[in-house]
């Protein structure tokens, strides 16, 4: 994942950097608008300009005077691949196929008002190769007659996450950003490791590291925890305790209980002892404790 965010930055710095041939032209005649046909996988974690292979497949360029343009595509490895040339209308966006590439992706489209020939740009594997067969090729031109749009993606293999959790509908996250309701599938994620965080009210917290891989669907199933605290009843005498019309057993008693009011009801074994009906608040993660004992008539208390 971590790939993906630094080739886009990357891409935002190499644009800043690279060569003024080819840089959309301050006195250019011409305004040349360059995008990609096909939209971008939306992965819940946020990349952006990320595709599955092959890669976008076309580009959509469009020109406000006639022009000729030619499309550069300049993969993460391998050679330039230099694109045929089209006459453009002013106004009327045409199509231009884009070559199959894997990695951080640069497109520089030029378009001139004379035809330009850049076939020597092929097989070029910097953006400092290519600007010199661009500025070689606009020499003859006159001034402000070419300019140069800049495209850039990632083209890399994506994987799916699915999300279940026990109850269901518990609220989900990825790396900290929610998406959605379990159980929940998740396609279009780039390969690595994500944190995955399922929460659902009154019960404790899930969280699991998961490694995503290339057409493949990783699986997180919750199992999510009651969030409990611990009653302990004790008595100097032998008794049952009762919750409603529950025995939840006979002293000495340990049990875990959710968050909340009980109502419970201490019976001494023996009759001549008068019970105890009590309200008894349980908190998270903490023990109450109930002690009873025998002091002229049984009695019990919180402590």
């Amino acid at each position: 994942m971590t790939r993906v965010w630094a080739g886009l930055v990357l891409a935002g710095l190499l644009c800043g950097c690279v060569p003024a041939p080819l840089q959309a032209q301050p006195d250019a005649l011409l305004n040349l608008r360059a995008d990609l046909a096909t939209p971008a996988a939306r992965p819940v974690t946020g990349e952006q300009g990320l595709y599955r292979p092959p890669g976008p497949g076309t580009l959509r360029v469009q020109a406000d005077r006639a022009a000729f343009v030619t499309s550069v595509v300049l993969p993460a490895s391998g050679g330039a691949r230099v694109q045929p040339a089209v006459k453009v209308e002013a106004g009327v966006p045409v199509t231009v196929a884009l070559p199959g590439t894997l990695g951080f992706t640069q497109v520089f489209t030029v378009a001139s008002l004379a035809p330009l020939n850049l076939d020597g740009a092929a097989g070029a594997r910097s953006v400092k190769e290519l600007s010199r067969v661009v500025q070689a090729a606009a020499t003859g031109l006159p001034r402000g007659a070419y300019t140069v749009a800049t495209t850039v993606y990632r083209v890399e293999p994506l994987g799916t996450l699915r999300v279940s959790a026990f109850p269901a509908g518990a609220q989900v996250r990825v790396n900290d950003r929610p998406v959605g309701l379990a159980p929940v599938t998740l396609p279009d994620l780039p390969e690595g490791q994500v944190t995955v965080s399922v929460t659902l009210g009154g019960y404790q917290p899930f969280s699991q590291r998961v490694t995503v891989r290339a057409d493949a669907t990783a699986e997180v199933e919750a199992v999510l925890r009651p969030v409990t605290g611990t009653l302990s009843v004790r008595s100097d005498v032998p008794a049952r305790v009762w919750l409603g019309d529950c025995v939840l057993g006979e002293t000495p008693l340990d049990l875990p209980a959710r968050p909340g009011v009980l109502p419970l009801n201490v019976v001494p074994f023996d009759r001549t002892l008068k019970a105890q009906n009590l309200l008894v608040r349980v908190n998270a993660n903490r023990v109450t404790a109930l002690v009873c004992s025998v002091a002229g008539e049984f009695r019990c208390e919180v402590r």
